[in-house]
């Protein structure tokens, strides 16, 4: 049973698997425990600014009064659900990402470009294990097999050499079409690359991003202000949710 949130000494918080942004004039949790989102919008965005630790819409605060009753109301949804948590740790990690404000060019480059045996194995295996990852992880398990990768002693000290990106991703790109297209799998495609550019000891972020009016998510791959495999003019349509 979950302890009354009228307790003072009790401080909720997004649980560990809940990622969350304001979109406008609501809020868009991420539970990548289930793999949904969860759209706050109207009175509670404004309510839950002060009871919820790590609510993203802090500028979005009322001035209305409210009673203990009212925010128990709104808390028990999310409560129900499993999105809160009364634990005393840190809220779930904000990365910040620089705005997209371009776009990785590589179809040029791969016109002239060979690729060989070891490419199309890095490529299959990185591709599969996309693949099998979103078939038996959950998102949250996922999510915490690419940074653990990221952060592992071994690759510590590696830089984003744009060169050696670039090459990466042309050969990707070229090899692409022999295991499926990019349309439409977004999320797939995404993570087949933060795969395949690992084996390069290349560690861009893994980004997914949100907009309402209608709702739509989408994945993408960034490295600083550029856009591995989209248009970042589509991107910037989009609030992160998730930088990884």
């Amino acid at each position: 049973m979950h302890r009354s949130t009228k307790d003072p000494d009790i401080q909720l918080r997004l649980a560990d698997h809940v990622r969350a942004c304001q979109v406008g004039d609501q809020v868009v949790l991420l539970d990548l425990l289930h793999g949904r989102y969860v759209g706050v919008a109207g009175r509670p965005v404004h309510v839950l600014v002060d009871a919820i630790d790590g609510w993203p819409a802090a500028d979005l605060a009322s001035s209305a009064p409210t009673t203990g009753a009212d925010v128990s109301r709104l808390i028990q949804p999310l409560l129900a659900q499993g999105l809160l948590t009364s634990h005393v740790s840190e809220c779930p990690p904000v990365m910040d990402i620089e705005e997209p404000v371009r776009s990785l060019d590589v179809h040029d480059a791969m016109a002239v470009t060979r690729t060989s045996v070891r490419d199309l194995r890095r490529f299959l295996l990185a591709a599969a294990v996309a693949g099998l990852w979103l078939r038996w992880r959950s998102m949250h398990a996922i999510v915490n097999a690419v940074a653990v990768r990221r952060h592992r002693p071994d690759h510590a000290g590696h830089g984003m050499d744009l060169q050696h990106l670039h090459g990466a991703m042309v050969t990707f790109e070229k090899l692409r079409p022999l295991a499926f297209t990019a349309r439409d799998q977004c999320l797939f495609d995404s993570l087949a690359i933060m795969n395949f550019l690992a084996g390069e000891r290349l560690f861009p972020r893994w980004v997914i991003g949100v907009k309402t009016s209608p709702f739509r998510a989408h994945s993408w791959v960034q490295s600083g202000d550029m856009v591995l495999n989209d248009q970042h003019e589509n991107v910037r349509r989009f609030k992160p949710i998730l930088v990884v």
